[in-house]
């Protein structure tokens, strides 16, 4: 039987600049299973554009007397003065990058298409589907059981589950005429009664399995992106001049709440009201973050865990108004965030860290009621353990865990001590920052400690996804660590990995990784293309 659907895994940046999450970007804690009931897609029609109308000719009536009629003088129409295009601030990436991919496949999560029908890609392969001479990614966004890539010549490309409008297209598939007796079409008539295929292969929606292009009818003209971003159940894109447009939905613990106070599913792109100059965005598993070239910070989404921090009023939409963008209550000059699934991370120009929401497993850093099962943190709030260390350049959560990157490359990690996650031996753990059960058994390292394993490499990425993550370093090479039953931490012959090992095989030996998203059950790396790859192009 395929695994349930999994919730949302880290979306990280492709290009090695720093995690968008989720990275990662983290992954939602239950795996919802796949709608029994198919729901055709409502298709928006494409925002039509609107003409400007220019006002009607007020022509003077020619002067009349009763000796001469005086002629009439042409009146030269005042230039309506043109609206200026709003700025470039965000210029998108351009280095061409190889994507490998591994880890569940029974929903087309790993955007393979026909490519195989496999449920499962035990270690990384190459996406034929993503060839960087071909199509050529420049970022990779990735959700719970979907993915979103950005191809050079501006495109967005979709795969994997789109039950709630995730992928922004229309994915209904004809509907196969089945011949019991012989097979689909009434073709098939091989006999697979001795066949594993029930346990080794998926029957696939080929427009969900295959990366495909979202509209650009349902942008305006001319429009350039910049950044990507996923959260389980909803797409963002990031232009170049700041504007911020979605689709999708947000979900709670009661179900679907809806994309925004008037539309519970948005199946295609629409623009998202109230964001003007976004620099970067943040994705957990059901909130999303806009940070704005002023240093200001913009949540919305599902608020549950008080992963938005700030305060709902609810007197503007009702239990609604977390969907609206709202500013959240930090000091000025913020420059970097990020997400776990259920909690928040600001970064400011001075290297302090900022963190709210869920704390029941320390995810925040924030040490007061690390450990109680409805722990929160409500609002932003200093993680001030952070200050021993250099500069965070990146940080980032899963469902329990938290992971950040230094400026000198020492890789950081704290949360949940029991699910392998951190990449920590108990033993490496302070014992001082240790949070113990009923049992006395360990449970939450509350402190950021350095991973003893990669203390010598120079770590420039990181991410997580629920209950795995990956650094990439310097030169190129990828670690991982953390549950691993559906080979989404890239490891053939491990269920769980405790401590950060190198991802080796014939893929991705020699090559120069740059990044990883993390999904549900599934993962990716992003490498720069080699000149031979692209056909004698430079990426």
């Amino acid at each position: 039987m395929p695994p349930k659907r999994a919730t949302r895994g880290a979306a990280a940046s492709t290009d090695g600049r720093k995690a968008t999450t989720a990275s990662s970007k983290a992954t939602a804690p239950t795996k919802t299973q796949k709608k029994t009931e198919s729901k055709a897609p409502t298709k928006a029609a494409a925002a039509a554009s609107t003409a400007t109308t220019a006002p009607a000719s007020r022509k003077r009536k020619a002067a009349e007397s009763d000796d001469e009629v005086s002629a009439p003088v042409a009146r030269v129409q005042k230039k309506q003065k043109e609206e200026a295009p709003a700025p470039i601030i965000n210029h998108p990436p351009t280095k061409r990058l190889d994507v490998y991919v591994f880890g569940t496949n029974c929903y087309g999560e790993l955007g393979l298409g026909d490519a195989t029908k496999k449920s499962e890609i035990p270690g990384p392969v190459l996406n034929p589907k993503l060839a960087a001479d071909t199509v050529g990614v420049v970022y990779l966004a990735v959700g719970g059981v979907h993915s979103a890539a950005l191809t050079q010549d501006n495109k967005i490309l979709t795969w994997g589950v789109n039950d709630e409008g995730t992928l922004g297209r229309d994915t209904k598939e004809e509907k196969k005429e089945v011949d019991e007796t012989n097979g689909v079409n009434g073709d098939d008539k091989e006999d697979k009664s001795d066949s594993d295929s029930d346990d080794d292969e998926v029957d696939l929606n080929m427009k969900e399995a295959t990366p495909m292009a979202v509209d650009s009818a349902h942008f305006p003209k001319g429009t350039v992106f910049t950044q990507l971003a996923a959260t389980d159940s909803a797409t963002f894109a990031l232009t170049q001049e700041g504007k911020v447009y979605g689709w999708g939905t947000f979900r709670g613990s009661n179900g679907v709440i809806g994309f925004s106070p008037d539309t519970k599913f948005q199946r295609t792109p629409i623009l998202i009201p109230g964001l003007e100059k976004v620099t970067e965005l943040a994705a957990g598993a059901q909130h999303l973050m806009a940070l704005t070239s002023s240093g200001q910070v913009f949540t919305w989404g599902c608020e549950e865990q008080n992963q938005l921090g700030r305060r709902i009023s609810g007197r503007l939409h009702g239990k609604l108004e977390s969907l609206v963008p709202g500013k959240c209550a930090l000091p000025s000059g913020v420059v970097s965030i990020g997400t776990g699934s259920y909690h928040s991370f600001a970064v400011r120009k001075n290297g302090h860290v900022h963190a709210w929401g869920s704390n029941n497993f320390g995810q925040t850093a924030v040490p007061m009621s690390a450990g109680q099962s409805d722990a929160v943190v409500l609002y932003p709030t200093e993680v001030k353990s952070f200050r021993e260390f250099n500069k965070i350049v990146s940080i980032c959560g899963g469902k329990d865990h938290s992971i950040a990157v230094t400026e000198d490359g020492k890789c950081l990690t704290w949360g949940r001590v029991d699910n392998k996650a951190l990449g920590l031996a108990l033993a490496d753990m302070p014992a001082d920052d240790l949070v113990h059960d009923e049992h006395d058994r360990p449970r939450i390292l509350t402190k950021a400690t350095p991973l003893v394993d990669i203390k010598d490499e120079h770590i420039v990425f990181a991410t997580a996804s629920s209950d795995h993550s990956f650094a990439i370093t310097k030169d190129g090479k990828a670690y991982s660590w953390g549950f691993n039953v559906q080979r989404q931490a890239g490891h053939r012959e491990l269920d769980e990995v405790e401590r950060p090992t190198l991802l080796q095989n014939k893929h991705v030996n020699g090559k120069k990784l740059v990044g990883a998203s993390a999904g549900g059950q599934f993962s990716m790396l992003v490498g720069e293309a080699s000149p031979q790859q692209m056909n004698g192009e430079q990426a």
